[in-house]
């Protein structure tokens, strides 16, 4: 066993001593790790102690996390502590998992084909196809655009021999169907990548032994996010495989339950007694006024607290007297005190739980103030992971202009702000999207990252408010993206360059309009309460807070009704993680009522969530 280094020593000293009990275990964990409670920190010291202690240098670890950004970051932040990580650790997406170190490593083994070029389906063609099954089953007026999650329930149902009477029989004859379907045409969608793995690793038991010599371990973050497909997997890969699991999530914040995911599967891990269940109860991020307020919302006491010594914060509730436009024109105004109160613009998020009237009102006053803001528009540019590696490189290029021209008394303060990717995360990303393509490597590491430093970094920055199609033209020039379009199996994929080329001009995009998900400093953040997951703010501002918006009525075959127990619970967890995204500041707007988009007034009164919250708070104080 080879010795602890100095650094790891030291790294383990300061962690609290339940994460270095998580870190230390040497059996299976799981890890409930609550909102900024530090978990990321305690997944890679886990990871690095493992590599260093408990792997040989001829094996390695794998890593699956719920996006690519998370396992970038992940992995960038294993190498950082100086661990021997090449070639040992696999960081990825549950997808790219199943897709690389399944179907495509033992397709040889398994003689079973694995995906070629654009013969994954993305959302489209996968709905298209699911239409087709739905006409041939004979229920053509069901429409797949509203149907698409409940199919995917069913054959995650049907993948892990689940009960089917609580489903539509006709809709499980066209979830079967699609199953054949996939396998007639040579095709394969995201769902179908986990569920072949699943099959594969339970039917090859040489699978099984290949994958415990290459990955002893294996660590899962954020399982609450991930369905019953993927638990079994973890599962067959522990029972049958006898990899050591090291799990982390939060059933609190389980908020993609439209997508098939279950806390229950976390839970179901946690209460096995061959895993140790940790909780992490000490919040790093939030006040502890913060915290309260939201265990409040949320409606059960977790008993969460705040770091020694941490600023309580503070959490106000801003009543107004008119509609939307003034819940609108308040978040302005909060947004501005902020400001002048020195914090800064990307440190303050405004919060909406869907697009709607709402929304309407924030861009419009936003804009009509000229307050400086990213808009993330989530249903503007293309799926896939290329074109989420065209956004990474876009919010690179922007951090870049602004550093490049900042005056020389704000630039240190900005490098220190400057949170783009860093070019060896692109720089792998890129090599791991070639991969998928089969194409050859490159000739050398540097050429990539010198290649990217060139479109990124230039000494003459491309500026952030210029037409971003020419500058899309010279990535794709220079780092070869059309060859990994055209060859890589994920459809999404191979049309989303040109797209994102069309969008550039007929939309007139910036430069800054491509960098979605990624902070732009200078700019305040208008995005989801959902896509807000795993971030923090100095601020956050939540208008909107009124029954008809959160809680809000779900959408059936094309008519809405209202939510079920399930359903409302979820939302009320996806309150709790926008609440607990702020650190110092949250402020909660409330009003009698709103206007719908016909111009009909809802005298619906605040969220009873927000009322809830209201009346739990003296107790919980």
């Amino acid at each position: 066993m080879l010795q602890v280094s100095d650094a790891l020593l030291s790294e383990l000293e300061e962690l609290h001593p339940t994460q270095r009990t998580a870190v230390l275990h040497p059996g299976n964990v799981v890890l409930r790790a609550g909102p900024g409670s530090g978990k990321t920190r305690t997944l890679v010291a886990r990871a690095a102690y493992l590599l260093e202690t408990r792997i040989s240098a001829f094996r390695g670890l794998a890593c699956i996390t719920y996006t690519n950004a998370a396992a970038d970051e992940i992995r960038s932040r294993i190498l950082k502590r100086g661990v021997r990580a090449d070639g040992r650790i696999t960081c990825s997406t549950v997808h790219a998992f199943c897709l690389n170190e399944i179907l495509r490593a033992f397709a040889p083994l398994t003689k079973e084909p694995a995906p070629g070029a654009g013969q994954v389906l993305g959302d489209t063609d996968a709905e298209i196809l699911l239409q087709h099954c739905f006409d041939r089953v004979g229920i053509a007026e069901t429409l797949a655009q509203f149907r698409t999650a409940e199919a995917t329930k069913i054959r995650r149902a049907l993948a892990c021999g689940e009960p089917l009477e609580v489903f539509d029989p006709r809709e499980v004859a066209a979830a079967r169907l699609y199953e054949e379907q996939l396998t007639a045409r040579n095709e394969i969608d995201f769902e179908a990548m986990v569920t072949r793995a699943l099959r594969i690793v339970r039917e090859h038991e040489p699978v099984r032994d290949l994958l415990h010599a290459r990955f002893p371990h294996l660590i899962v973050d954020e399982y609450q996010d991930l369905g019953g497909v993927l638990h079994e997997l973890v599962v067959a890969l522990h029972d049958l495989a006898d990899i050591t699991v090291f799990a982390v999530g939060d059933t609190d914040q389980s908020v993609y339950g439209f997508t098939g995911a279950d806390a229950k599967y976390l839970t179901a891990l946690a209460e096995r007694e061959d895993f140790r269940d940790l909780p992490l109860d000490v919040n790093y991020r939030s006040g502890q006024r913060i915290i309260t307020a939201a265990e409040a919302a949320l409606g059960t006491s977790r008993g969460r607290r705040a770091r020694d010594g941490s600023p309580a914060g503070s959490v106000t509730f801003e009543p107004v007297e008119g509609g939307l436009d003034a819940h609108a024109q308040l978040a302005c105004d909060l947004t501005q005190q902020a400001q002048q109160r020195h914090v800064r613009p990307e440190q303050i998020a405004i919060l909406y739980p869907q697009r709607g009237p709402l929304l309407d009102a924030l861009l419009g006053e936003l804009s009509r103030r000229e307050i400086d803001f990213l808009y993330e528009r989530d249903d503007k540019l293309p799926a896939g992971t290329l074109s989420r590696f065209v956004q990474r490189c876009a919010s690179r290029a922007v951090t870049n202009y602004q550093i490049h021209t900042a005056t020389a008394d704000e630039r240190p303060d900005m490098l220190r702000r400057a949170e783009a990717p860093p070019l060896a995360q692109l720089e792998n990303t890129l090599t791991t999207l070639r991969t998928e393509a089969q194409l050859p490597p490159p000739a050398s590491r540097m050429a990539l990252l010198r290649a990217l430093q060139a479109c990124l970094d230039p000494q003459t920055p491309y500026p952030l408010d210029a037409p971003a199609h020419p500058w899309l033209q010279q990535l794709r020039d220079r780092l070869e993206l059309d060859a990994i379009a055209e060859s890589h199996p994920d459809k999404d994929n191979t049309a989303s360059l040109g797209k994102l080329a069309r969008l550039c001009q007929t939309k007139s995009l910036a430069l800054q309009d491509l960098a979605q998900g990624e902070e732009v400093i200078g700019k305040i953040l208008l995005t989801t309460y959902h896509s807000a997951k795993g971030r923090e703010f100095d601020t956050v501002i939540l208008p909107g807070l009124q029954n008809g918006i959160i809680p809000r009525n779900v959408p059936e075959r094309g008519r809405w009704r209202a939510p079920n127990g399930k359903e409302l619970a979820e939302q009320r967890r996806t309150f709790y993680v926008a609440l607990t995204r702020a650190e110092r500041a949250l402020h909660l707007i409330y009003g009698p009522g709103y206007h719908t988009k016909s111009g009909y007034w809802r005298p619906d009164g605040p969220s009873d969530f927000l009322i809830e919250m209201d009346r739990r708070l003296p107790a919980a104080d």
